[in-house]
């Protein structure tokens, strides 16, 4: 299932691109399109890599591609992935689908950008697996940066903060009476604050690169 939605995902902001670009070309060769990827969890998966090695794999990706509907005002849509294996038997991961509505104050630079959202969060390990679906939203501000004339190669950098709404199922993959009633209840605690704090929710650091056109 995941796999599907992944594969239609990526079909429709295919299918976007091509016709949007061709209404692009039409309306006196506005730049209305842009495509970027997040370096800032990129350039996270390649630190985690060289500090932890092949022991604990990390990796973490987005796609974003942006429509502009007007000068000040556009729509995007937003495909992410981060993953974090806890041993070679166990691992955690979250692929969220995004929409996300911008405002461009000046209509060029600067940009406030709202977010809804849905994340699936998986745990596996050899003997159990557990799902857990959240609904996610907030908002960042940032800035678009064009190298050289507008249009081409663009970085956009950002901040921002992303609240989610869901229930962890983490907590039932050990035995009750395995652990003791304090200690329990502070897993618990670490485990929420771990998918709803960087999974699927929590501080925002992106570092988009892309192109615009």
């Amino acid at each position: 299932m995941l796999r599907k939605s992944l594969l239609f995902y990526i079909f429709l902001i295919m299918a976007n691109i091509c016709i949007f670009s061709e209404n692009g070309s039409e309306e006196t060769g506005s730049l209305k399109n842009t495509i970027t990827v997040d370096m800032g969890l990129t350039g996270s998966t390649l630190l985690a890599w060289g500090l932890s090695g092949a022991e604990n794999p990390f990796f973490g990706t987005a796609l974003q591609y942006e429509r502009h509907i007007s000068n000040k005002i556009s729509a995007a849509g937003r495909l992410e992935y981060r993953g974090i294996g806890l041993s070679p038997d166990a691992n955690m991961s979250a692929f969220s689908l995004e929409g996300h509505g911008r405002y461009y104050p000046s209509g060029k630079i600067f940009f406030l950008d709202g977010m809804l959202g849905y994340a699936l969060f998986n745990y596996s390990n050899e003997s159990k697996k557990s799902l857990a679906h959240f609904f996610k939203f907030g908002g960042r501000l940032g800035w678009r940066i064009d190298f050289g004339k507008p249009g081409g190669l663009v970085l956009e950098p950002s901040l921002g903060y992303y609240w989610s709404v869901g229930k962890n199922n983490m907590r039932n993959i050990e035995e009750a009476e395995s652990w003791s009633d304090f200690f329990n209840q502070w897993m618990n605690l670490m485990q929420d604050i771990l998918i709803q704090g960087y999974f699927v929710g929590g501080p925002q650091v992106s570092l988009g690169i892309g192109y615009r056109f």
